[in-house]
């Protein structure tokens, strides 16, 4: 066989073992571009003053099936899909 085929034979060896290394990195990349899109988004609400939810903020994450509930106090609820839960009480100052 000849010099010449053999670097040939090689060179084309290395491309192929270098494309799925290659398009691994390009999925990655992809997957954190969406990433950024994605998250909290604010919930915006009609409610009137005196009425019940009234400033409260809600936050969803659809993508990942989450939510964030804050009260007028200031206490944080959280839900995975499973209701709200307290994840952080408020204190007020005396």
């Amino acid at each position: 066989m000849k010099p010449i085929n053999i670097g040939v034979v090689l060179g084309v060896a290395a491309a192929m073992a270098s494309i799925p290394s290659h398009a691994d990195a390009h999925r990655k990349e992809h997957r954190g571009n969406r990433r950024i899109d994605a998250g909290m988004q604010a919930v915006s609400i009609g409610t009137k003053v005196g009425k019940p939810g009234y400033g409260w903020r809600y936050f969803t994450d659809a993508h990942e099936g989450r939510a964030v509930v804050i009260s007028p106090g200031g206490d944080y609820f959280y839900s995975h899909g499973e209701g709200l839960k307290l994840v952080f009480k408020a204190t007020t100052a005396a």
